[in-house]
């Protein structure tokens, strides 16, 4: 009954304190709620930082989609398979920057066990960028890519790196 109350707070807003701009998005949300969560929110929210005195919080490198998934997890603890099947790589991603370790662990297992063709060439994209993954994700989506080069191959994130990044094609 927790988790239901909770979820409707995140969708029906009420009582709402801050404002995450999120690319051309807004997303209201609840300042005690994302610092219980996050040590990213409290430290930002703890201190007289800009985000702080002015209820304003800029997300510039996650996608709305992404942020508004993440943002549902940080209050229910809950996200829908098609939800992991659709994003779980930028979620991942994002529950690092924002130390959301249960997140964080649900994507890797997630990603682990349903690694795909596009899913493989997200993780590898996204090491080139200089994130830190886990090792076992990493091998994983290399022995992936090494079992399956032409599905990999023929998907947009190779012909993207083929583009911007033709140097992690050689690793």
């Amino acid at each position: 009954q927790l988790i239901n109350q909770l979820e409707n707070l995140f969708e029906n807003i009420k009582y709402a304190d801050v404002t995450l701009n999120v690319g051309a998005q807004k997303f209201q949300a609840h300042k005690s709620i994302l610092a219980s969560r996050s040590k990213v929110f409290a430290a930002m929210f703890e201190h007289p930082t800009k985000e702080k005195l002015s209820n304003q919080v800029e997300i510039e490198d996650i996608n709305p989609d992404v942020f508004h998934e993440l943002l549902r997890f940080v209050y229910t603890a809950r996200l829908s398979s098609k939800t992991m099947e659709k994003m779980a790589t930028q979620l991942y991603f994002a529950a690092d920057k924002y130390f959301l370790d249960q997140l964080k662990t649900e994507c890797e297992v997630h990603l682990l066990h349903h690694m795909t063709p596009d899913n493989c060439m997200d993780l590898l994209l996204l090491l080139g960028n200089e994130h830190q993954l886990v090792d076992d994700l990493k091998n994983e989506a290399v022995d992936f890519f090494r079992l399956n080069p032409v599905d990999v191959m023929a998907t947009d994130g190779w012909k993207k790196a083929k583009k911007d990044q033709p140097k992690l094609l050689c690793d």
